[in-house]
């Protein structure tokens, strides 16, 4: 991916005086209908290709909304871990170090509906970390006035499952397992967003065409696509920044999130069709100057926070060579659209599907996974699969006993190991004796073994 920069400094301030005007101030367009679907040839005052555009007659379609709302949530709670959670996470951290995989393997602990893996490393003042396909959670084992008990990534497939408050009902369940809440859920960052499908050419946008507090504004490229340009990312390393990117081209290369297209298929998106989606990162410093604390306070502003972000913060203007005062040039027709997703009566489709357990993708199971056992038929001169797959499993049974583990008990260890990572079997409650057994049952075979040599 290559990308073109412009500005030298990082993103400007926001204030709080602004968001409290956006609460009030109706949306600047209350209908998608205002999108056109072209730009003339002509430049701004400095000699850039302007964003203008010429209304088209039908413009029914031009502008299509699929989703909107919060896609990353980071939440925090202050309190204390009680004790006997501090001695058993302590301890599971330590199981989780093991060089030996069958203890490893018991590096879990269930709460609720969650069988979290406990990772062998904390990460920076947090000394645990759980993890399942729900939540990331980070906590702390000291009492602290401004440090959290409890720093959590809520996943943006729970959010899409279940909505935030019921994905934050759920956590807190967990968290009060852990410890003593004190307070309210902090909003740590929240990620705002809208996928859409629009007819307007958006790899025509240059910089002057964007309105902004920020300064570092990048235009990405992907040259390996027959269309490269993918977006924009507008106010880099800043606590607040945006970016406009293609969605189909990320889920594809980065973040396999195909679940979306469930999504938005519910709400007329057909395969094919470019996805855009424009999303705002807002950092905790730049939500306390808004007055957005609490995750109460973030649900009751939600619709003023994106005003703001869409009015006050950014907005993509259709420039005017004869006006140098930006600040009055009109805004881009699809920018109206998306400024006012808010007041429009959107179906937010939820996900039929959804599982606690980090899942590998079916093509890595039964495309990837069989890999080995074709392979092998082909390497053995055999075609039928029956004949292939009993084989297999005797010459596998044959091999690992020449290593000397039992192959039964092989697969039983590995099948623990990714029970684990997938958070689908809780695999010893007594974690001390089933790695003991284990063991013992490796030492047993060990010396059978041994003394069947012996004799022969």
């Amino acid at each position: 991916m290559q990308k073109k920069s412009s500005g030298n400094a990082s993103a400007g301030s926001d204030n709080h005086a602004d968001i409290e005007a956006a609460a009030v101030r109706p949306p600047a367009c209350t209908h998608a209908q205002r999108v056109v679907d072209g730009r003339t040839n002509g430049e701004d005052s400095q000699g850039t290709q302007s964003c203008n555009t010429v209304p088209s007659n039908d413009n029914t379609d031009k502008f299509k909304p699929l989703r909107f709302g919060v896609d990353s949530l980071y939440l925090s709670y202050h309190g204390q871990l009680l004790e006997h959670w501090d001695i058993k996470l302590d301890e599971l951290k330590t199981i989780a170090q093991s060089e030996d995989e069958a203890e490893q393997a018991l590096a879990q602990v269930s709460i609720g509906s969650h069988i979290f893996e406990v990772r062998d490393k904390g990460m920076p003042r947090f000394p645990y970390v759980l993890v399942d396909n729900c939540f990331f959670i980070k906590i702390n084992r000291k009492l602290s006035k401004t440090l959290p008990m409890a720093h959590v990534q809520i996943s943006s497939e729970y959010l899409a499952a279940v909505g935030v408050e019921a994905a934050e009902i759920d956590l807190r369940m967990v968290i009060n397992t852990l410890g003593i809440v004190d307070g309210d859920t902090s909003v740590s960052r929240a990620d705002l967003f809208l996928d859409f499908v629009c007819a307007d050419n958006l790899a025509m946008i240059e910089q002057p065409d964007w309105i902004t507090r920020a300064n570092l504004m990048a235009k990405y490229f992907d040259c390996r696509l027959d269309e490269p340009f993918t977006g924009w990312v507008i106010g880099m390393g800043g606590n607040l920044h945006a970016r406009l990117y293609e969605k189909v081209v990320e889920i594809v290369n980065k973040s396999h999130k195909e679940y979306l297209f469930e999504l938005w298929q519910a709400n007329g998106w057909q395969v094919g069709e470019k996805v855009w989606r424009m999303e705002f990162q807002t950092e905790k410093q730049t939500l306390k100057e808004l007055d957005i604390i609490s995750l109460s306070d973030l649900l009751k502003q939600q619709a003023a926070l994106w005003h703001y972000l869409t009015h006050d913060w950014l907005r993509l203007s259709i420039p005017n060579p004869n006006d140098t005062k930006r600040d009055r040039w009109p805004n881009h027709p699809l920018w109206d659209a998306i400024a006012s997703v808010y007041a429009l009566q959107l179906d937010q489709p939820c996900l039929k599907r959804f599982r606690p357990s980090r899942l590998p993708a079916d093509e890595r199971l039964f495309v990837h996974g069989l890999g080995g056992l074709t392979s092998f038929m082909a390497s053995r001169g055999i075609e039928d699969f029956g004949e292939g797959l009993g084989e297999y499993l005797a010459q596998a049974k044959e091999f690992h006993a020449s290593k000397g583990e039992p192959f039964h008990s092989y697969v039983g260890r590995k099948v623990k190991a990714k029970s684990r990572k997938y958070n689908t079997i809780e695999n010893q409650k007594n974690m001390v004796g089933a790695s003991r057994r284990l063991q013992e049952e490796a030492e047993a075979y060990q010396r059978e073994k041994d003394g069947d040599d012996g004799d022969a």
